[in-house]
């Protein structure tokens, strides 16, 4: 069998997610952007309109498929954040205060990457368009009405989001893991199981692609809980599979559990509790076996005690965080650098293509490098071709709309796909009030790439640090002194250590990330990451005992201290299977909260 021309990793970076495209998000985008366009031809606006469809841009880069209120709250921080970011790159007075405001602005948008999914979209808008409005700054319209034009933009897109009320749809980890049992329940009743079982297939590869490979990789305790159960329908796939094989029927009683948990995925519900059955074949018994291991981890989950209430989980920064704003900062001073003094017309590209390649919690900097510069040029021939054919104006109104309702559904798919696009996009609005010079914004995106791969890629070779195991070990010895303590009653010194392992946590959960998101490691990483949502769960179960002040079996606590040191002692000496470790870890978690 001859081999690939390409490794596998590749072959998987370059092709798209199979992710749903969202509707209510192509409305929402195409009308954010093609409305101040058609406002602007209508009024001979044309300056204001743009910046009114920019600000719609940047709202539509932060709106994902999800909760309605989600969405709003996502679009709604972006838009502030992004308009403050604006402001600040359109009140610079000249082009060093603009580097030095882009490079002011930097660093709290790196940082605002360890404060969730929600601040970390907008941080990385309000640098985004900060260096944007340090490019674009109109000569005829004073600073304070760019701004406002930019808000109003922002706000149009927000109340579009907003006016999706009356269809707003599950979020998609929802429906998808959801789908795996509704799929499971059809490939038993199906008349063609090998149709059937391919739709199973098919489901359980786009939950796989939504839980892994789109949306936000930042901690959420509900995306955490949704993969907990993709892993664990493993074994509920398998047995339906073999019951359909041997031409067995599962009982009314699994099956109604089936379609519980179809509808508990979908609304967030707890699952009752099941019982296995004693009785029937050894097919059956293997379906409900699976059925209440699932149930009985998830309730687990979902009943995990959350030290929020009285004691949050503190904002810490650990040294990946920190080594991510030093990379970030020296490539931006690079890019603004050769930017002023290669006294070029629009600098702001090369910042602009550093910024948004180097984005925290975006995966391999590498893949998303060339995927950037593939995608560029890509999209600077689009734009070229439709101008040669089109003039601006009416004529290349549709293709505006046309592009910006593609967005979504690109964001979504494919990296090179949306830089393509994005490209193209912004080409055709700026268009309308500056001329056109698609070599320049060629040559400067690539040599923004050139800066990342120069200078920032190698500050993180692709195997720096040490491995998963060390960096496990190193957390589960954090984590079990913690717990020593917190269970032991010792108040002083506590909290310090309480904040150190969460740092500690946090810089392995920013690891794993990004080894997940890169295609050369992420089926390893894969294997690691249901493990670090236990040790997060451990710790904050000892931080709720400490917090009530609840007595432990002294004796007990010795034992699930003695294990987790056990377990370290393990992972440094020999290789510890990623799914041995996360079953040893989740009997301390039991044994910790009491359960």
């Amino acid at each position: 069998m001859p081999r690939p021309l390409l490794p596998d990793w590749l072959l998987r970076q370059l092709r798209p997610r199979s992710i749903p495209a969202d509707w209510t998000r192509v409305c929402a985008v195409a009308l954010g952007i093609g409305v101040p366009q058609l406002f602007g031809l209508l009024t001979g606006r044309t300056e204001e309109a743009v910046l009114a469809s920019v600000g719609a841009l940047c709202a539509s880069f932060s709106d994902l498929t999800g909760s309605y209120r989600y969405r709003l709250r996502r679009v709604g921080l972006a838009a502030v954040l992004g308009a403050l970011g604006f402001a600040a790159g359109a009140a610079a007075p000249g082009p060093w205060w603009a580097a030095a405001a882009v490079l002011a602005v930097a660093v709290p948008s790196v940082l605002s990457s360890r404060m969730g999914d929600l601040w970390a979209s907008g941080g990385a808008h309000m640098l985004t368009f900060c260096i944007v409005a340090t490019g674009e700054q109109s000569s005829t319209l004073p600073v304070g009405e760019q701004i406002a034009w930019f808000f109003a933009g922002e706000l149009l897109l927000f109340a579009l989001v907003a006016a999706t009320w009356p269809v707003r749809g599950t979020a998609p980890a929802r429906s998808a893991v959801a789908g795996i049992f509704d799929a499971t329940l059809r490939m038993l009743d199906a008349d063609a199981p090998l149709a059937a079982r391919q739709e199973l297939t098919k489901a359980l590869n786009t939950a796989h692609d939504v839980l892994v490979g789109g949306g936000s990789m930042s901690r959420s305790r509900v995306r955490d809980r949704l993969y907990l159960v993709y892993t664990h329908a493993t074994p509920i796939v398998e047995a339906s599979v073999s019951l359909v094989h041997a031409g067995e029927r599962p009982s009314p009683r699994a099956r109604d559990a089936l379609r519980t948990l179809a509808r508990c995925m979908r609304t967030g519900e707890v699952p009752p509790p099941y019982r296995p059955a004693t009785g029937g074949s050894p097919l059956a018994r293997a379906l409900d076996r699976g059925i209440a291991d699932l149930v009985n981890a998830f309730r687990l989950a979902k009943h995990s005690a959350v030290a929020s209430e009285k004691e949050r989980v503190p904002l810490t920064f650990g040294r990946s965080t920190w080594a991510q704003v030093l990379r970030m900062v020296l490539c931006l001073v690079l890019a603004e650098g050769i930017g002023i003094l290669a006294g070029l017309d629009h600098p702001y590209w090369i910042a602009l293509t550093a910024a948004l390649v180097l984005k925290p919690n975006s995966g391999s900097v590498f893949a998303r490098t060339v995927l950037r510069a593939v995608g560029t040029v890509a999209g600077v021939l689009v734009a070229l071709l439709l101008l040669s054919l089109v003039p601006p104006g009416w004529w290349s109104l549709p293709f505006i709309v046309v592009l910006a309702a593609k967005l979504p559904v690109s964001i979504d798919r494919h990296y090179g796909l949306f830089s393509a696009v994005v490209t193209a996009l912004v080409l055709l609005q700026m268009s309308q009030i500056a001329e056109f010079h698609a070599v320049a914004r060629l040559v400067d995106t690539l040599v923004g790439c050139a800066i990342v791969l120069v200078v920032g890629f190698l500050l993180r070779p692709l195997h720096w640090g040490p491995d998963l195991e060390t960096r496990f070990a190193d957390a589960v010895a954090a984590v079990a002194e913690y717990v020593s303590q917190s269970l032991a009653g010792v108040q002083h010194g506590r909290s310090a250590l309480r904040r150190r392992t969460y740092r500690q946590l946090a810089d392995l959960r920013g690891a794993l990330q990004q080894q997940l998101m890169n295609p050369a490691t992420a089926s390893q990483a894969e294997r690691w990451w249901p493990t670090i949502s236990v040790l997060e769960r451990v710790v904050d179960a000892a931080t709720e005992k400490a917090v009530r002040n609840n007595t432990h079996d002294l004796q007990q606590a010795q034992r699930l201290v003695s294990t987790m040191r056990t377990t370290t002692r393990q992972l440094r000496a020999v290789e510890v299977p990623p799914a041995r470790l996360h079953d040893e870890l989740e009997l301390v978690y039991a044994g910790v909260a009491g359960r």
